[in-house]
């Protein structure tokens, strides 16, 4: 598809259990076909919200599986390695994944999920870093609503009038049934602060044992810089989606970022609300981070 002409693909929102879901990607048919889809116990499930660090987990869980060595998936695009399970082209059996994806809530997730057998892994970011980068991504997708201003986003965001709905009531969802679930959660502030530890605590959840020199090339293959030049991790091949002048699809994969974006009002507007909404979900964040160490949940990192 040629990145300097936009996209001819007709897309449309629609609204399935309260969430909004865009047409010809996703279809109502799929949504309800996952809830029934079994999967192989020995494949991972990645859950996050949409912009809360998919993409770099989906690179390390398909490093840590593999070991750190790329020779026997050489070529393969990550979203080949790693595909949506609520993506209308998903069909079981159809790529040999080495793991799975879902923006999902808990309740519109495989039934699978929901007796242990399956491991997932749950990506958590400071939601104003969320909202920034959501932002910027519906500013140049070409499937997406345009934002009037970030102003206008930062009151749909809240509303849950967005791409995938709410945050708070997908972190809320997943969270309050953790104790039924073989979960691991993670946050994107603990990626970006020390990767290592949060590889091998990711490794061990997984049960594969590495090496120093395994972990090594993991950490050299997990970079920033590695997933946005990698034409197997950077999904240049879908740029078609977006406009590629108003926008990039790696922008800046750091923390704090909404500092550039929120006005003190504003800020203190979201704090409000999130104090409202998740009283009592015992997660708090403060400037850079979302802090999750308070959660009581041995596997929470």
């Amino acid at each position: 598809m040629d990145n300097n002409k936009e996209t001819k693909q007709s897309f449309e929102y629609f609204q399935h259990n309260g969430i909004s879901f865009i047409s010809p990607i996703h279809s109502i048919e799929q949504l309800e076909l996952v809830k029934n889809f079994e999967m192989d116990p020995d494949l991972p499930l990645v859950v996050t919200y949409p912009k809360s660090g998919t993409f770099w987990m989906q690179q390390i869980a398909s490093q840590i599986l593999s070991s750190g060595n790329d020779a026997n998936s050489k070529g393969k695009k990550l979203y080949r390695k790693a595909p949506w399970i609520e993506y209308a082209g998903f069909k079981p059996g159809w790529t040999d994944y080495q793991l799975l994806t879902t923006h999902l809530n808990y309740h519109m997730a495989p039934n699978c999920v929901k007796n242990k057998m399956i491991k997932i892994i749950y990506v958590a970011r400071n939601p104003k870093d969320v909202i920034v980068s959501s932002y910027h991504f519906h500013k140049y997708g070409h499937f997406l609503k345009k934002p009037k201003d970030f102003q206008d986003f930062l009151e749909q965001f809240v509303e849950g009038n967005v791409f995938y709905g709410s945050w708070f009531h997908h972190i809320r969802d997943w969270y309050s049934h953790k104790d039924e679930l073989n979960i691991l959660f993670v946050t994107f502030e603990d990626m970006k602060k020390d990767l290592r530890s949060v590889i091998e605590k990711i490794a061990s959840f997984l049960n594969k044992k590495l090496d120093g020199e395994t972990l090594e090339s993991i950490l050299e293959h997990c970079t920033f810089k590695y997933m946005k030049e990698n034409p197997e991790t950077n999904y240049h091949e879908t740029m078609g989606l977006f406009d590629t002048a108003k926008g990039s699809f790696y922008r800046k994969g750091i923390t704090g970022d909404w500092k550039n974006h929120f006005l003190v009002s504003q800020n203190e507007w979201f704090d409000s609300i999130y104090k409202e909404k998740m009283t009592d979900i015992p997660v708090t964040f403060d400037y850079d981070t979302v802090d999750l160490i308070s959660f009581p949940n041995k596997q929470w990192i």
